[in-house]
């Protein structure tokens, strides 16, 4: 039996079959037993399935339930949209968040830009020189910064030398050096 056959069977037991069609296939049944098998079956699931169902009813009329939905609908379109409603508050937060940000990074900008240009050839020398030394007990930094000039020097001195080292550049250096550098 082929697909095509078993939903029309199905369709008879339903009771969906046109009067002349439904005659054919009763008279099929009643000589095939395979198909008169599948009948029964399907009768029976029929009969389980309508028998046990359960059976659903509104607490209110059909009229009444979609009513209710209706108005909700018209009440919906009636209102007006979240942004037509907006507080004066919330309005005003919209505008000043976007322009306080902007009035930030126009004072971070002005700022930079006088701390970049400053002018520093009105400090005294002692103002401009910096010193730092290390920790190492081997060697010992001096530094000189200039921001005038734009000039940074370090000055490095290895403390293990002795001064009979012909290593010892620091009293060659010395010579050369010009009074004004700090050590």
């Amino acid at each position: 039996m082929n697909a095509e056959l078993m939903l029309k069977l199905q369709a008879w037991v339903d009771g969906e079959l046109p009067a002349s069609e439904a005659a054919h296939i009763a008279e099929w049944v009643r000589k095939d037993a395979a198909a008169a098998a599948l009948a029964a079956e399907l009768k029976m699931t029929r009969g389980f399935l309508t028998g046990n169902e359960p059976e659903v009813k509104l607490p209110e009329s059909r009229e009444f339930h979609w009513s209710k939905i209706q108005k909700a609908i018209e009440r919906a379109e009636a209102e007006p949209s979240p942004r037509e409603a907006l507080p004066w508050a919330t309005a005003l937060r919209r505008f000043l968040v976007p322009v306080s940000g902007l009035a930030l990074v126009a004072f971070l900008t002005v700022l930079s830009i006088g701390i970049f240009n400053r002018d520093t050839s009105t400090g005294t020398t002692d103002e401009l020189l910096v010193e730092e030394e290390t920790l190492s007990r081997h060697v010992e930094t001096s530094t000189y910064n200039s921001q005038a000039n734009n000039m940074y020097v370090v000055y490095i001195i290895n403390k293990d030398v002795g001064d009979d080292d012909p290593m010892d550049l620091d009293s060659d250096m010395d010579e050369d050096m010009d009074d004004s550098v700090i050590q």
